[in-house]
């Protein structure tokens, strides 16, 4: 029951990811040289007070290491990269199952 929208969350983030890809590619070719946008940068443009919340949050109630260095790295991974591998994984993991014909003792 869920597969299906997972499927869809999982095309629509692999869309946004492709939209991140031609942004960046368009600004890279423009600006001569390679941008990439942070998944930071995307989410102070979406949602600003989120970033600060979920900071403070991690920072007082998670250890140390949890905020730096793995969020500060995982925010600064490029937004399309982040967004196709997201997707990928979201559209693998809502993935129809085989069909077990044929097979005799198994589930």
């Amino acid at each position: 029951m869920i597969r299906l929208p997972l499927r869809i969350a999982g095309f629509l983030v692999i869309a946004a990811g492709f939209v991140a890809l031609v942004i960046d590619g368009t600004r890279s070719i423009a600006g001569q040289r390679l941008i990439a946008t942070d998944v930071s940068e995307v989410w102070r443009s979406v949602h600003a007070a989120s970033l600060t919340q979920i900071e403070a949050w991690l920072r007082g109630a998670a250890p140390d290491w949890v905020w730096d260095p793995v969020a500060l790295v995982l925010l600064g991974l490029p937004a399309a990269a982040v967004g196709l591998a997201l997707g990928a994984l979201m559209m693998w993991l809502g993935r129809s199952r085989e069909p077990q014909i044929g097979v005799i003792g198994r589930r």
